[in-house]
């Protein structure tokens, strides 16, 4: 009987967790190839018609007849796919995600625990499906005070993990992983703990060991710094010290504290904060604004200590000296604050996901050369992190089959992440343009409108979501192939511009803000333009100026020329 439910309540879980992960399962779907499938002018809607008719014109554009012999396709992300990353506050229990079908470890595996005498670590293997599995990590705090900005080192015999909660990977190199805190979890208190977890795509291979908190206060070495203690004020009922601390080392103190014992109780302090005071034990930690102690410097901070008015009994010793000090401070390995990075990898064209691209990072924007300092392969949803300091990079994207694309990308501290876009397109042959629009959340649609003028100057043609191909003589020589109205991009125009049909013709490619707020101005729209098998330029949207688009370039005989402007745009 009891088996009997057992396989019930499993089956459950598997039929729930499958429904999850089908509302996750991609950000745009490419739809079937033979479907008609067109967006009616009222865009916003998203209503799919598929009664709408392809634009063929011939030689004589002026008089063209409108036939179809083609069938349109078109990709429009649905609502469901927008996927959102979010920070987490912090909650107030953990939960964990797991793949579809875990197989349940009957008892889990636990790896050896950290011998230092500050923190426990340990392991456990949660979920074992053969061909990978999840595993979490406990740090429990073990000392008598607060463990802060925790940030764990471990060895292990793993690929890169897959997916990570309530921690950040921050380098994983040479078999050693390194797990940053989330910045809501960063801090451990006297006897609590904190927990992350991740998934691997591969089979289990024996638990992590010598794990390290690389952030752990530690005691600093007595000839690594000098204090001292002087009293500068002396009367009757009270006094003033002063305790300076010296660094002697050729590096930066960092984050530093103060223990000692002193008979007296301080009434008042300045340049540090009393965190704890017990049996004649102080602990002074630094005011922030004077964390740092650099190489062969001083810090200093003063007190008074001031006898009770109103109980003459007490007495007041300025004699006393500070007696059994212990600087504290992080490691040296601490770092600056680590925040995260998402990206997505998309295919152009289609819209999909792209699982297998090499991502990998250098710093600074529009960098296309250098060392990289990171290195991710994206993942079945096309999604790549990386925990990196505050400040701009470069992702450079390649697989494969595409056209390797360069991407910008900031690291700033925010309590919403969305994923950044990055749309490469497959190999064309080298007679083709392919334009890349892709934008920030808002507004939730920018559309791509490709004006065709004649050589004497009219326009003689457009495509946009109204009109998706235009073809001549039976050949198709412009498609727009994705039309995104929710948000992120991209936006894709694919054209044969050695076709008959352009010869003497002048294309002029716009971005038109079909949502209207927030301005395209503040869209972060950026454009690649590719051609044959290379990017041919990268354009970012102007951040002053007005107007409802951004007219970006001019493409004729002699190829691309930039405008990058905003204009006012009518299309109806």
């Amino acid at each position: 009987m009891f088996k009997k439910k057992s396989v019930l309540v499993s089956a459950l879980l598997v039929v729930a967790m499958s429904f999850n992960m089908i509302s996750f399962n991609s950000f745009a779907e490419e739809l079937p190839g033979e479907e008609n499938v067109t967006i009616a002018p009222d865009e916003e809607d998203a209503a799919i018609t598929s009664d709408e008719e392809n634009a063929t014109i011939d030689s004589d554009e002026e008089d063209a007849a409108i036939t179809s012999d083609e069938e349109d396709t078109t990709i429009v992300p649905t609502e469901e796919s927008k996927v959102t990353y979010v920070l987490p506050e912090a909650p107030e229990e953990e939960t964990e995600v797991f793949p579809e079908e875990p197989v349940v470890v009957e008892e889990p595996v636990a790896a050896e625990e950290s011998a230092d005498s500050e923190y426990k670590v340990t392991f456990a293997l949660l979920e074992d499906w053969g061909d990978g599995y999840n595993a979490g990590v406990t740090i429990e705090n073990t000392s008598d005070r607060v463990i802060e900005d925790w940030k764990l080192s471990m060895a292990y015999d793993a690929p890169d993990f897959t997916t990570i909660w309530n921690g950040v990977v921050e380098s994983h190199e040479n078999g050693v992983f390194v797990i940053n805190n989330c910045g809501w979890n960063q801090d451990i208190p006297v006897g609590g703990s904190v927990f992350f977890g991740f998934s691997v795509g591969a089979a289990f291979n024996g638990e992590p060991t010598d794990f390290k908190n690389l952030n752990a206060k530690k005691d600093t070495q007595e000839e690594d710094y000098t204090v001292t203690y002087e009293v500068i004020a002396d009367w009757e009922t009270g006094f003033t010290g002063q305790v300076t601390i010296t660094n002697n080392t050729d590096k930066t103190i960092e984050d530093w504290g103060l223990e000692f014992d002193f008979a007296n109780e301080i009434t008042q302090i300045w340049n540090g904060i009393i965190e704890q005071h017990e049996n004649g034990r102080y602990v002074i930690k630094n005011a922030v604004y004077n964390q740092n102690i650099p190489a062969g410097e001083s810090v200093s901070f003063g007190f008074n200590v001031v006898a009770p008015w109103d109980n003459p009994d007490v007495t007041v010793d300025s004699s006393a000296q500070i007696n059994d000090y212990v600087l504290t401070k992080y490691s040296e390995e601490a770092e600056a604050i680590i925040l995260a990075i998402y990206g997505r990898v998309i295919n152009a064209v289609k819209g999909s996901s792209i699982e297998g691209a090499v991502v990998r990072l250098r710093e600074g924007k529009d960098n296309q050369e250098g060392d990289f300092i990171a290195e991710a392969v994206s993942t079945e949803n096309g999604d790549v992190q990386f925990a990196v300091k505050e400040g701009d990079y470069t992702a450079e994207v390649s697989i494969d089959g595409f056209i390797t694309g360069y991407f910008n990308v900031t690291a700033v501290e925010q309590e919403s992440i969305e994923p950044v876009v990055m749309a490469i397109s497959p190999v064309l042959p080298e007679g083709q343009y392919r334009i890349v629009l892709t934008w920030n959340p808002t507004p939730k649609d920018l559309d791509s409108h490709l004006d065709i003028y004649g050589e004497d100057g009219g326009k003689v043609a457009t495509v946009d979501y109204t009109k998706k191909k235009l073809s001549s003589s039976g050949e198709v020589v412009v498609t727009l192939d994705v039309d995104n109205t929710r948000g992120l991009g991209p936006e894709t125009i694919t054209i044969d511009i050695d076709n008959e049909y352009f010869k003497g013709k002048t294309l002029k490619y716009v971005a038109y803000n079909y949502s209207g707020t927030p301005v395209i101005a503040e869209s972060g729209a950026t454009v690649n333009a590719y051609k044959g098998s290379v990017l041919v330029d990268t354009f970012e949207v102007p951040t002053s100026g007005s107007g409802n688009a951004w007219y970006v370039f001019d493409i004729d005989a002699d190829g691309l020329h930039e405008v990058n402007e905003l204009i006012q745009y009518s299309y109806r």
